[in-house]
């Protein structure tokens, strides 16, 4: 399950991923519901968020009820910090924005954290455990953002089919309101439920059920085994220094499942500390030794905050006594973005060239790790990119490919995917803008349409398409028209498939009918708009 492939096209949102360490590493369940439900709800919440963050959390439903059910008063000192520190942000999330749900608040998540819950201080409770008799595996993911949220007035149709907000809301954003509704009805086809909390002006938060099985076969563990992380980052040990609580524990989680040892520095004078080993050396890694990377936040207090932190290292060195301090570990940038004048001022103040970009995926932190320390296998670095397989490339480079949907994230997906290899694309937002854009003779060698479009759908434009083809055709062929005249073209058809987001009906009988070629279902994947564009790029390079 990729969601990420939804934002790296995308500025502004901060994506982040979490899921606990108590989940299950395989479950058996249907992958392409899950997909479909998760992309769509991620795919809103771009959609809707232009400032702030998306986050996607993964738990075991067990684990979510006991600490929302636990005695909160046990945990009223630690709280009364962490609100101490919530004081001096805006507000303990993510990226800083307010949030909708507050059961999804940093306090909580927290205490859902699989390393122990509050190190089991005096007046809390210890670490979350339940036994292992059930065969299944009830999960609760929320994603949450911080977006435009949803009017009091609409919230109660949300989840009608074809319902929006209000009609400005199509008209903005683009989109027809059908992918709620397929979300729920595919979460209850998996034992579920879908519910959300939503504030006008401050976000939303979805979150839905699903049972899974625990898988028991080596068989099934196997066939989906994951490809192996690295090895060679164990042991080692971090300080990640970023002002946001819950931004910090995903970095922490992501390199702990590399093998990294982590501590947090939330303020400049604590992160000095672990690095120095001085006064408050205490709080250190467990293990003896000199810390082996810091990794620094960008917006680490603030936007472009963390760039000014080599700086305050080297000076807080120099004011020490010679020879306190260790040799300086190397320092690492992490950003949601950079331009090129930040990026020259990071190496210039003491940041190795490598900067590992959001949204983190371990085998991607992994690769920006091996180039920044220098270790491991060089062919190995860059490993989790994407193949560039070298006869996809040479069978899209210069292809041109029109990709027609109202919903700007879609569009952006799809043309990413396929501008990878080398294809040029365009976009239309409306089925009568596709009509106009392919109308003979045109430069088009494959055509994704939308179904689902408010004013004309797919499957009217590529009627009205196909009609306009066979009228030129019967022109030449009969020599009316010349082939000069329309592109030198022998016969027009322009390949066109259906992108639908319901694959709850069976929509591959009407596209035939309407003339489309074939159909992708959405969520779109790489793999899939290659795979179908490969059945008409073969051997043609125009429209015949």
């Amino acid at each position: 399950m990729n969601v990420y492939v939804l934002l790296p096209f995308f500025g502004g949102e901060k994506l982040a991923v979490f899921v606990s360490d108590q989940v299950p590493d395989m479950v058996v369940g249907d992958p392409g519901r899950f997909r479909q439900i998760i992309t769509n709800l991620v795919g809103n919440s771009v959609k809707f968020t232009e400032r702030g963050h998306i986050c996607v959390c993964v738990h075991l439903a067990e684990n979510v009820k006991a600490v929302r059910e636990a005695n909160v008063e046990a945990f009223s000192k630690q709280l009364t910090e962490d609100r101490k520190w919530s004081s001096k942000c805006s507000c303990n999330t993510l990226s800083g924005f307010e949030a909708a749900d507050r059961t999804n608040s940093w306090e909580t998540f927290r205490l859902l954290l699989s390393d122990g819950i509050m190190n089991q201080q005096p007046g809390t409770i210890n670490k979350l455990s339940f036994p292992e008799t059930s065969d299944t595996v009830n999960l609760v993911v929320s994603v949450e953002d911080t977006g435009v949220g949803i009017p009091m007035h609409a919230q109660r149709r949300v989840f009608m089919r074809f319902m929006q907000a209000d009609s400005s809301t199509s008209r903005t954003y683009g989109g027809t309101g059908i992918g709620l509704s397929i979300s729920k009805c595919l979460v209850e086809l998996m034992s579920g439920e879908m519910s959300f909390e939503s504030k006008p002006g401050v976000g939303s938060t979805f979150t839905f059920t699903v049972v899974l099985k625990k898988s028991h076969t080596s068989q099934d563990i196997e066939r989906h085994k994951p490809e192996p992380l690295p090895t060679i980052f164990k042991g080692m040990r971090a300080v990640v220094v970023d002002g946001r609580p819950v931004r910090a524990e995903v970095t922490k989680y992501h390199l702990r499942r590399l093998g990294v040892q982590v501590v947090i520095a939330n303020d400049q004078k604590s992160a000095l500390a672990l690095i120095s080993g001085g006064e408050n050396g205490d709080i250190r890694c467990k293990a003896t030794g000199n810390t082996d990377m810091v990794l620094v936040d960008k917006e680490a207090w603030g936007p472009g905050t963390g760039l000014t932190f080599p700086q305050l290292l080297r000076e807080s060195r120099l004011s020490s006594k010679a020879g306190s301090w260790p040799m300086l570990p190397r320092m690492i940038l992490l950003a949601t973005s950079i331009n090129s004048g930040d990026s020259e001022k990071a190496k210039a103040i003491g940041f190795v060239e490598t900067v590992i970009m959001k949204p983190l995926r371990a085998s991607l932190i992994a690769a920006c790790l091996q180039q920044a320390l220098g270790i491991g296998d060089k062919r190995q670095q860059g490993k989790g990119v994407m193949d560039e397989s070298p006869s996809l490339h040479s069978l899209l480079l210069g292809k041109n490919i029109l990709v027609v949907d109202d919903n700007k994230v879609n569009r952006r997906v799809a043309a990413a995917a396929l501008k990878k290899y080398g294809a040029k694309v365009e976009n239309a937002d409306s089925g009568k803008d596709a009509i106009a854009m392919l109308q003979p003779p045109h430069k088009f060698d494959a055509c994704f349409m939308d179904v689902q479009m408010p004013e004309m759908d797919g499957f009217e434009a590529t009627r009205q398409v196909r009609n306009i083809e066979q009228q030129i055709n019967e022109q030449i062929e009969s020599g009316v028209a010349s082939r000069e005249a329309y592109g030198d073209v022998d016969r027009w058809h322009v390949p066109i498939l259906a992108m639908t987001a319901d694959v709850i009906q069976a929509t591959n009988e009407e596209c035939s009918r309407c003339g489309m070629d074939g159909y992708v279902s959405k969520p779109l994947e790489e793999e899939q708009l290659y795979r179908e564009v490969v059945r008409f790029l073969d051997t043609k390079t125009k429209p015949t």
